[in-house]
């Protein structure tokens, strides 16, 4: 933990210190109020609350006698308020107060656990990957398809000549078939060798002709990142080996925390932001719609009691929003009752946590889950060959983006985009080669583009493009440049080198603009482009075009 998120956080346990007494008076006013004129159970609930969040509070930043007092106080009321018996007032407040005195414990500061860094970004600048496999057809094949993608291929027939190139090079990724004369399983074994005594295991892609348990078993334990059985399909390697040999650093998560105690809610960010997490805090239920939209979390950090909207409630109501129906809720709460935990889960939550809770089980259990969330969405949401956006959730994200420039009165521009002659192309050079010229486009449109842009393959060969805070000139400037790059792209074919061009159908946001109506203006723009000649930019309502 750098010395100042400690520093920030030490901070935070002396504000909360500093505001303990008027909280207790708040309790205590609360309290007398419940039992001064005959038991009033709505005023109990509400001091229940109080109670709650205090709890949450002082546990977290390490005065566990007044979190001790506190919950013993809230059990009280919530279980009179369920059974409808009326309790005693007793001696609580004086034992909180005593609480209150005591000597508070050290604010608890363990270092979050890091987050594990790519190994890949560990790897010397070697682009290179090497290809082992004794059947010299199967090197060839393969060497070839994935050269097309850009990648650096060296083939090896045996495992003595990989052992030899290891002793010079080291290669961005390893792709080892299972089995080699020596065994059935001698490249797993192989591998288990290369990678002992390495500070950072090279990643390596399993090739066999097995599918069996075993055989996977066998590639897992000796450190295989992915398992291809033969023969492979080339486009399904090419997505798995955009990841492994990523240059770029892992985008960070994005965490909404929902807590109406602004000290915990900020503590919490803070644990988060320390494990290079992104985050928003929101205090108010009746803002958490607007945050989803404008914040887009990867999962919902919420407690589980808050003034005016519970958590179970905002849950469900966040539920009900078809957009937001998979995102990860995890609650966290200084709720010990396991009966109200499991109430809480069955109303849209997926986990729940107890408050306090340690730093480093904190950032571990959401990493997990929003790791998860992210890797199941991505086969929901993404087109197999592009790993783009697929045609339902680009329209999803039009809306979500028209909403917010509508709101905040910003600009967003729209495109459709199509490959020219692209029939002619698989006619002529056959569809794996049509689908490369597909993946090329779609991976200059993820590289030149802003991370807060989105791409999508609207079908085919048509793409969107989505471009918030973006007007419609600047967004012709950008489309332009990229056509204009596309159009010099090599494709490589049996027949030789060829090159493709696109068409581009651009529309900007005006008032009353709906998701819909963008469509509809942008494929018609693209219509005129396709009757102008192709190859050029269209803007929607003024005929504008652009081309070489």
């Amino acid at each position: 933990m750098s010395e100042t998120v400690r520093e920030k956080l030490k901070g935070l346990r002396k504000v909360f210190e500093t505001q303990l007494p008027g909280k207790i008076l708040q309790i205590e006013k609360s309290w007398d109020e419940v039992f001064r004129e005959g038991w009033d159970p709505q005023k109990a609930e509400e001091t229940a609350q109080l109670l709650h969040t205090l709890a949450g509070t002082a546990g977290t930043f390490g005065f566990s006698a007044v979190r001790d007092a506190v919950r013993t106080m809230e059990t009280l009321l919530r279980t009179a308020i369920r059974d409808g018996v009326i309790p005693s007032a007793g001696g609580h407040l004086s034992i909180l107060k005593a609480a209150c005195n005591e000597t508070a414990a050290s604010l608890p500061t363990p270092a979050p656990q890091e987050p594990t860094p790519r190994l890949i970004q560990d790897q010397p600048e070697n682009d290179e990957i090497f290809l082992v496999d004794d059947d010299p057809l199967v090197c060839e094949s393969v060497a070839t398809q994935l050269r097309c993608y850009g990648y650096r291929i060296s083939c090896f027939g045996t495992l003595a000549a990989l052992n030899d190139a290891l002793k010079t090079t080291t290669p961005r990724i390893i792709i080892m078939d299972l089995s080699f004369p020596e065994g059935n399983v001698a490249g797993a074994n192989a591998v288990t060798e290369i990678q002992r005594g390495r500070k950072t295991p090279i990643p390596v892609m399993f090739l066999s002709v097995s599918s069996d348990f075993s055989s996977r078993l066998q590639a897992v334990r000796s450190g295989g990142d992915a398992y291809f059985v033969k023969p492979a399909d080339v486009g399904r390697m090419v997505d798995r080996l955009d990841v492994l040999t990523a240059r770029r650093p892992r985008v960070p998560f994005r965490i909404l925390i929902i807590d109406d105690e602004p000290l915990l809610a900020d503590y919490h960010a803070t644990v988060l932001r320390q494990a290079d997490m992104v985050t928003a805090v929101v205090t108010d239920p009746e803002r958490a719609l607007n945050t989803l939209i404008d914040f887009r979390p990867e999962l919902i950090l919420m407690d589980v009691y808050m003034p005016g909207c519970s958590g179970m409630e905002l849950a469900n109501l966040i539920r009900q929003d078809e957009t937001y129906v998979d995102i990860p809720i995890v609650y966290l709460s200084s709720e010990t009752d396991v009966n109200v935990q499991l109430a809480a889960m069955g109303r849209g939550g997926d986990d729940f946590l107890m408050k306090p809770i340690h730093p480093d089980h904190l950032i571990t259990s959401v990493t997990l889950r929003a790791d998860r969330y992210r890797t199941l969405r991505s086969f929901m949401l993404y087109d197999g060959l592009t790993r783009l956006l697929n045609h339902t959730k680009t329209k999803e994200q039009l809306d979500i983006e028209l909403s917010r420039a509508l709101r905040q009165k910003t600009s967003l521009s729209f495109a459709m985009i199509d490959i020219d002659h692209f029939k002619s192309v698989n006619d002529t050079y056959g569809h794996p080669v049509g689908d490369q010229v597909i993946k090329s486009l779609s991976r200059l449109l993820k590289q030149r583009l802003r991370t807060t842009d989105t791409v999508g393959r609207f079908g085919g060969e048509e793409f969107a493009v989505i471009l918030p805070d973006t007007d419609e000139r600047t967004a012709q400037r950008i489309l332009n440049e990229l056509r204009e790059d596309f159009a010099k792209i090599r494709h490589t074919s049996r027949e030789g080198l060829f090159s493709v061009t696109f068409s581009c159908g651009l529309v900007s946001v005006l008032p009353g603009s709906t998701g819909a109506t963008l469509l509809d203006e942008a494929d018609k723009a693209l219509y005129e482009a396709k009757r102008l000649g192709r190859n050029r930019v269209v803007c929607g309502g003024d005929g504008e075009a652009t081309h070489e």
